[in-house]
């Protein structure tokens, strides 16, 4: 039986050496769009429950859906030196294209920055309905579905299309929703500010020359400008211009119905800017060996997310705990809890630029990324089962099995609290009135 086990094993997490290939990529430019991808889900055929259980209950993460740019500057800074080389007679046919392009953008988008897009809710109304047909059993009458929110608005809206949803097919479902800077602590747990030590600020700076060699390398003045040296002479950077269309290109992606067209890019220069999005989420998520590990933040997200599971459990208590977050705490979550493709990133300088083959931010952080661990409840004996979910797809994890994409929750509980207690789980966890830590939740 012990060769089985080790055989299955083997053959379940083979897929975590598969590598990704740049005409993979190519071959749907959302991918190169890092945690500004809108949020597919494909054909994904789910393995059906085995027997002798039934769906009991959802501990979920979410990232909000489709938003605005964070911030309208992009549109303030370009518009102005667009007409200001148009009234010089130097913008190209293209060039007096795009500048009204970009005015059209810009008075869309101008007042919403950061907030949810018409298409973020659809995302979420979409998930919600999914998850409800897919295990009806969680949603019937009489279990809770509990749902928490950061402060952040475009969350909170996020969480009230999702349950919406629900509500809409289960009118006797009791729907709680919370939001607000006291669930932060692990919806948005922060970390305290430790000073980087002189050898991790000389590390930082090289990941962040790599980043900038790639950046600055994308130059698309010629198409926009007769004389493409007036961009210099007018105090602005060729790499500048093209970053400035890249981010209205990435931003028209969230909002389809005003998408007016922003991609002056060839496949390498998209590609470039795939790789150092790439990079710069690996090195903002502080998970290359090297930097200081900030993202054991996340350990109070996964710390909560076991301690209602046991509480679900020995309550004999089916429901569901919905989260929506940001981006930059599902990353560093999918690294703890070791999804496949999420965990291996290279110290060595030499393999950041080709690491997409082992690592695809779009397709862990986009728009409305989810992680789901679904619980199943033994008709017989105390063996609980639990499946995780990324993107809504069956995914592995670090934990021996022998009934792939089932584990034991015993035997994943136990190996994620060891995970933790190797050094301090709550030593780059800030402590504060509104991100307390909760190392009580469980006691080990």
């Amino acid at each position: 039986m012990k060769a089985i086990t080790t055989l299955l094993f083997f053959c379940a997490t083979f897929n975590l050496y598969a590598q990704t290939t740049r005409d993979s990529l190519l071959k749907d430019y959302g991918l190169l769009l890092g945690n500004y991808s809108v949020y597919k889900l494909g054909n994904t055929q789910l393995t059906p429950t085995p027997d002798g259980y039934e769906p009991f209950y959802i501990s979920h993460y979410a990232r909000h859906g489709s938003r605005f740019l964070i911030s309208n500057k992009t549109y303030r800074t370009i518009i102005p030196f667009m007409e200001k080389a148009d009234s010089a007679n130097q913008l190209t046919p293209l060039g007096k294209i795009m500048l009204v392009r970009l005015r059209r953008a810009y008075a869309y988008s101008k007042g919403k920055s950061g907030e949810l897009s018409p298409l973020g809710g659809i995302q979420h109304e979409h998930i919600a309905r999914r998850m409800y047909e897919n295990y009806p059993e969680i949603f019937q009458t009489g279990n809770t579905i509990t749902a928490y929110a950061s402060s952040v608005d475009r969350s909170t809206k996020s969480m009230n299309h999702f349950c919406d949803v629900i509500r809409h097919l289960n009118k006797n479902l009791d729907i709680k929703e919370y939001n607000g800077n006291e669930y932060s602590y692990f919806i948005r747990p922060n970390h305290d500010s430790i000073a980087y030590t002189p050898e991790q600020k000389a590390f930082k700076e090289r990941i962040e020359d790599v980043e900038d060699s790639l950046r600055k390398s994308v130059n698309i003045s010629s198409l926009l400008f007769k004389d493409p040296s007036y961009v210099t002479k007018n105090k602005q950077k060729h790499y500048s211009i093209a970053y400035y269309f890249f981010d209205a290109y990435k931003s028209s992606k969230s909002m389809p119905e005003a998408d007016y067209g922003f991609n002056l890019f060839t496949e390498d220069q998209l590609f470039t800017y795939f790789k150092w999005t790439n990079i710069n989420w690996m090195e903002r998520s502080y998970l290359i060996p090297g930097e200081p590990p900030f993202y054991k933040r996340a350990y109070a997200t996964l710390r909560n997310m076991i301690s209602l599971a046991d509480e679900a459990i020995s309550q004999n208590k089916g429901g569901a705990t919905l989260r929506f977050g940001h981006d930059t705490f599902l990353m560093p979550l999918a690294y703890v809890m070791g999804l496949d493709g999420c965990t291996n990133f290279p110290a060595e300088a030499s393999k950041w630029e080709d690491f997409y083959k082992h690592f695809v931010s779009s397709e862990v952080v986009p728009m409305a990324g989810n992680i789901q661990m679904v619980f199943y409840k033994p008709k017989k004996g105390t063996d609980f089962l639990v499946k995780i979910l990324l993107q809504e797809k069956e995914t592995h994890i670090p934990v021996k099995t022998d009934m792939w994409p089932y584990y034991h929750w015993n035997d994943v509980r136990e190996y994620y609290l060891n995970y933790m207690n190797k050094i301090n789980p709550i030593e780059y966890v800030k402590k504060g009135k509104h991100s307390k830590t909760r190392e009580d939740e469980i006691n080990t």
